[in-house]
């Protein structure tokens, strides 16, 4: 008699359906139907959860029951089968496309998938090598022979196993006839408003969140979302499938204020702003779905479409917004001076003290600076390598070092995208700070990038700073970046006029032993109503970008 075991690993016999009376994939059936058909939005574990339980279940399930449905017989079709049910469930995650296919050829069985494409659910793939080393034991054709009563459970598993996989609970709400009809046992949806299919047919829409990175001044959006909020502003598409007369909830959770962008086939795209200091809309469960458009919430937006027209919004007039790309006409008071520009410098900053063998100053405002780095040997100053060149983008008057000076730079990055430059005027007998005779630096220079708040650069010149409001001036949007901003102007407090960029103003000291001179130039200042993080050109957060130049000399 041949022996199974030496035969090749592809052709040894397995009878699938002695597993689906092993306890572990009876167990797994259990999680599927009991989270897909109560657990699912009862509101007893969190909604996350859910979701990759049913991922997690199914990576269990579906594949010995596949298995067990074709009658395979060998290991390498039973691994087919594993390998089909991963290849499904990942394009199903990642292909909107695909998404649409299956969830239509579920309607066509009368259970019709309304279907998130999120690639976090493929952490569920694993699964499916768990499910080989748990349940192929069981699967021994040397075994006894199933009994009767065994083959009817096996029979009945099977149907419940099927049933269980496609009768998940965001097609629930079909009736038994496919006809588009409403039994009423959508599960409930939870946000703070949510989108209504309200025709007789399936409507296929997305939603695009706020991405993280992204932060709002809700004051200044809410006087325009339409215009401040461009489609950079939001992250990847949920894509959904809606049934006739089915809801999707929307959560804007986000700090003060969120929104959203939504948009579908034939579907124009519109933005969904909350401003959550009115209290207006407050996140709950709504019904899954509705019998028709005169049953909407005030929370509730219908997407209705008549013959041969695109779709029409029903409701939500107080929070939904076109988008919209016009540029307003920018007033002569509100445009950024010639003199403004940003400091910068190269990311390699010097280690050791450093001699200075040239500057030039360029038509872009950036100065080429020629250092050779030294050290002390022996007392006596040695150069450290060869000379190369360094770049400093800064005003004219920030950068008052001579050819033969000995300086020092030190880089500092702060949070939310400040950083700071500081040169340092060395004694070039032992690489010190230069110093007068009352001990006092001689000079020094901090180059201060990406300020978000004046108040936090004025201590720098000892002075209160404040930003000059410019409600007249429109807000500027960057191609490709979320950010919405516009040129302010900085004053001292109780000062009469602002400060001009790139105009040189000097602050003291009391008078008396250690008084210096700091001399500030305003570089750049602007004020935001929108910062992008991945993209932002200085400061990463709300409420400004600031650079500034610092000079700090002996008071004489």
């Amino acid at each position: 008699m041949a022996d199974p075991t030496h035969d090749p690993p592809a052709t040894r016999r397995v009878l699938p359906a002695r597993a689906l009376l092993s306890p572990a994939w009876l167990l797994a059936l259990a999680v599927l139907i009991t989270n897909d058909h109560w657990l699912k939005g009862a509101d007893v574990i969190p909604a996350w959860l859910t979701g990759k339980l049913s991922d997690f279940a199914g990576m269990l399930v579906a594949p010995v029951l596949l298995a067990a449905l074709l009658r395979v017989r060998t290991r390498g079709a039973l691994a087919a089968c594993h390998v089909a049910v991963g290849l499904v469930f990942a394009a199903i995650q990642l292909s909107p496309a695909c998404a649409g296919l299956w969830s239509g050829l579920m309607g066509l069985v009368g259970f019709p998938w309304v279907i998130t494409c999120d690639p976090t659910d493929l952490l569920a793939l694993p699964l499916l090598g768990l499910s080989w080393q748990l349940l192929v034991p069981h699967m021994d054709p040397e075994r006894s022979p199933l009994r009767p009563l065994q083959r009817s459970a096996v029979a009945g598993l099977c149907a419940l196993g099927l049933w269980s996989s496609v009768a998940t609970t965001e097609g629930d709400g079909w009736d038994d006839e496919g006809d588009g009809g409403w039994d009423g046992n959508f599960e409930n949806v939870y946000g703070h408003v949510y989108l209504n299919n309200t025709n007789d047919t399936q409507l296929a829409l997305h939603i695009r969140y706020r991405r993280g990175g992204v932060t709002l001044d809700c004051d200044a959006v809410a006087q325009d979302p339409g215009r401040l909020l461009t489609a950079a502003a939001f992250g990847e598409a949920e894509h959904w499938l809606l049934p006739a007369r089915a809801n999707v909830g929307v959560e804007l959770d986000g700090p003060g204020c969120d929104a959203a962008w939504i948009a579908g086939e034939s579907i124009d795209p519109v933005i969904l702003f909350i401003d959550h200091g009115a209290n207006k809309y407050i996140p709950r469960w709504y019904p899954g779905q509705i019998g028709t458009q005169d049953e909407l919430h005030t929370e509730g937006l219908g997407v209705q479409f008549e013959p041969g027209e695109r779709a029409q919004w029903i409701g939500g007039d107080d929070i939904r917004f076109t988008p919209r790309t016009d540029a307003p006409e920018q007033p002569a008071s509100c445009e950024a001076p010639a003199t403004e520009s940003r400091i910068e410098w190269s990311v390699e900053v010097p280690e050791l003290p450093a001699e200075l063998l040239s500057v030039e100053a360029g038509l872009d405002g950036c100065f080429e600076l020629e250092l050779r780095e030294v050290d002390l040997v022996d007392q006596e100053l040695t150069p450290a390598g060869d000379p190369y060149f360094w770049y400093v983008c800064a005003p004219p008057q920030a950068m008052p070092f001579v050819v033969g000076d000995f300086i020092s730079a030190e880089a500092k990055t702060g949070a939310q995208g400040t950083r700071e430059l500081t040169l340092v005027l060395l004694d070039a007998g032992d690489l010190q700070p230069a110093r007068d005779v009352n001990g006092v630096w001689l000079l020094d220079v901090r180059l201060l990038r990406g300020g978000n708040d004046p108040a936090f650069v004025g201590p720098a010149v000892g002075r209160e700073l404040e930003a000059l409001p410019a409600p007249s001036c429109p807000w500027q949007l960057h191609a490709g970046c979320a950010t919405a901003e516009r040129h302010v102007q900085l004053r001292v407090v109780g000062a009469q006029n602002p400060v001009q960029p790139g105009v040189p103003v000097s602050f003291s000291d009391p008078a008396g032993p250690g008084a210096r001179v700091h001399t500030m130039i305003v570089s750049y200042t602007r004020e935001r109503a929108v910062v992008d993080s991945g993209c932002a050109d200085g400061a990463t957060t709300l409420s400004h970008d600031i650079d500034v130049a610092v000079i700090d000399e002996p008071l004489l």
